[in-house]
Formats: structure tokens, C-alpha cells, sequence
């Protein structure tokens, strides 16, 4: 019986696990989508990961 108590833990942990997973990967469809197809994505990469700014845009560094 402790056997069987046990399994039913590990089963429901790998469920909740799996739900995460499905639902990063989901998350990560939608990104590759956008990075194939559209500009947006793109757009918000150069900005955020190399600081890029677009033509005719103002950079502020705001300084605390």
C-alpha cells in the first residue's frame, strides 16, 4: 500500500511537471513564430538584449 501511495505521488508530480513543460513550449512556439514572421519580436530583442534604439528615437539613461 505504501508502494502504491508513493507512485501516485510521483505520478502526480510528473503530471504538474508536464503541464509546466506543455506549457513552456507553447510559449516558446509563439516566440519562434513571431522571430519567423514578424518584426516585433526582433524589434524587442535588439532593444532589451543589445540596447539598440531605432532611427530618429532619443536615448535617455535615467540615473538613480
Amino acid at each position: 500500500m505504501r508502494v502504491l501511495n508513493s507512485l501516485d505521488s510521483e505520478l502526480e508530480q510528473q503530471r504538474q511537471l508536464n503541464g509546466q513543460l506543455e506549457e513552456r513550449n507553447r510559449l516558446l512556439e509563439v516566440e519562434v513564430y513571431d522571430l519567423k514572421n514578424g518584426l516585433e519580436a526582433v524589434e524587442e530583442r535588439a532593444r532589451s538584449e543589445l540596447g539598440m534604439i531605432a532611427e530618429g528615437e532619443t536615448f535617455f539613461m535615467l540615473i538613480d
